[in-house]
């Protein structure tokens, strides 16, 4: 046996034991406090080797982040403000957590607004925008989006509309650390492509083009995330690329309003069966007498109905007959009383053949109570001497009097009058529509003139509307 084999470890075993708890190692600060060459106070560089340039909070001096003596590179030329969310607060958006290091004001001559730059030291740099009303979290894209149709871009399968023509963007105030030399007074040619939620920004300096990604932040997001005061919702300004408030209000009103209509229509349906319950026919003397004729025996249901009375005097003509009703309840003798005139008229002129009225006139009567009715009906007819001989209408071969109107004495027109209960009033139908048509209206309304007052023209001017709407989409 080998040497080798027979070898043994003469170290004896150790025991193992548990190791102590890891004391968690807190990393370096990134944060590097160094003094201002100007006014000796202390500035927090805080995302070291990216900032070139930083701009003192005491006394807005521009300093040179890029030499370890802060050396300045421009005096202060206005008293600093304070800016809403201070430089140094930190937020998380979208799951990130930003630090504010820098804050600028930015003009087209026209409005101004507020950019916080904001930092991670993974994520790298993105802006928070501020235009009075909402805040806008806007990343740098890393790619071009491409040409489409009539002036729009193309982005990640989405369209983007031209807002406007190019215009110049000032800085007015700057104040913080900048991975760029900025400097009040820096000017860039801005041109934007907007669509609800998002806007692309353009901007041109000197020989460098930057593309940005705009995205609307819901109300109150931004602000409970960096501690400020949540701000009032209010549409009268809308920003470029801001959803409109009443798309959602406006398919619930659809939705509802395509729902309402299909009950009215059955309803209506089901309601609209009319039911004949009485008739009669009688003669009228033109020029003659009135006369009464009485329909007994007409039963209405015990819940209110409609009742409509149809009479049919189609053979005259040059003529017209008056026709008075009186629906009379047999037990109470109440009675409703109505009116009803056929008529119909004919010629000819210059133009040539004229004709009008109606010899076929209906009467609704609505919620009459239930029972048993008589229908009074006084009718009399009469001549119309505008007519001219070419007017004359031959009547029907056993018709009473003779064979012409205006011609014999004693001449009768036939009338029958008949009485139905049930259906529905065509007005009340259109008056429901109506009513139903009402909120999809207004909501359509509001829809558009927020669309017409987010492509509007940007202006510095304006009311202090405060019409409100419903959820972003």
């Amino acid at each position: 046996m080998s040497d080798d084999a027979l070898s043994v470890d003469p170290t004896p075993p150790v025991e193992a034991q548990a190791s102590p708890p890891a004391t968690p190692v807190t990393p370096p600060s990134t944060v590097r406090a160094l003094s201002c060459p100007n006014c000796g106070g202390i500035v927090n560089v805080r995302a070291q080797g990216l900032t070139v340039s930083v701009l003192c909070e005491h006394c807005g001096s521009t300093l040179d982040a890029t030499r370890p003596d802060l050396q300045v590179i421009a005096r202060a030329n206005e008293a600093l403000k304070t800016p809403e969310i201070p430089l140094g607060t930190r937020g998380t958006l979208g799951g990130r957590v930003w630090e504010v290091v820098g804050y600028m004001e930015r003009t087209d001559e026209e409005i101004g607004w507020a950019e916080y730059l904001l930092f991670n030291p993974y994520e790298g740099y993105a802006f928070l925008v501020d235009d009075g009303r909402r805040f806008s979290l806007g990343i740098m894209l890393d790619r071009l989006p491409t040409m489409g149709w009539a002036n729009s871009m193309q982005l990640d399968g989405q369209s983007y509309s031209r807002f406007g023509d190019t215009y110049p963007v000032r800085v007015t105030f700057v104040v913080g650390e900048f991975y760029w030399r900025v400097a009040v007074g820096e000017t860039v040619d801005e041109t934007d492509f907007v669509r609800p939620g998002t806007m692309l920004s353009c901007e041109v300096y000197q020989t460098e083009r930057t593309w940005t990604r705009l995205d609307l932040l819901d109300w109150g997001v931004a602000e409970e995330a960096f501690g400020i005061s949540a701000r009032r919702r209010e549409y009268s300004h809308p920003a470029p690329h801001e959803p409109s408030p009443y798309k959602r209000q406006l398919r619930e009103a659809l939705v509802v309003g395509v729902v309402a209509l299909l009950v009215l229509f059955v309803v209506s349906g089901i309601g609209g069966s009319e039911q004949q319950i009485g008739q009669t026919t009688t003669d009228a003397v033109l020029d003659g007498p009135e006369k009464t004729v009485v329909i007994r025996g007409l039963d209405l249901p015990s819940a209110r109905s409609r009742v409509v009375v149809d009479a049919d005097a189609g053979a005259i003509d040059n003529a017209w007959v008056d026709l008075d009703y009186s629906l009379t309840d047999e037990k109470t003798q109440d009675s409703v009383d109505t009116y009803g005139l056929a008529e119909h008229y004919s010629g000819s002129d210059s133009d040539g053949s004229w004709t009008e009225g109606d010899p076929r006139p209906e009467v609704s009567l609505s919620s009459i109570p239930g029972g048993k009715y008589d229908l009074v009906v006084t009718l009399s007819a009469h001549r119309w001497n505008g007519g001219s001989s070419s007017s004359s209408f031959s009547m029907p071969t056993g018709f009473a009097g003779g064979s012409t109107f205006g011609q014999d004495s004693g001449q009768t027109v036939p009338i029958t009058v008949t009485i139905k209960r049930g259906g529905v009033f065509g007005g009340n139908i259109l008056l429901a529509f109506l009513l139903i048509a009402i909120w999809p209206l207004i909501v359509l309304f509001k829809n558009f003139a927020f669309e017409k007052r987010r492509m509007a023209p940007v202006s510095g001017s304006g009311g202090d509307d405060d019409d409100s709407g419903g959820d972003d989409d």
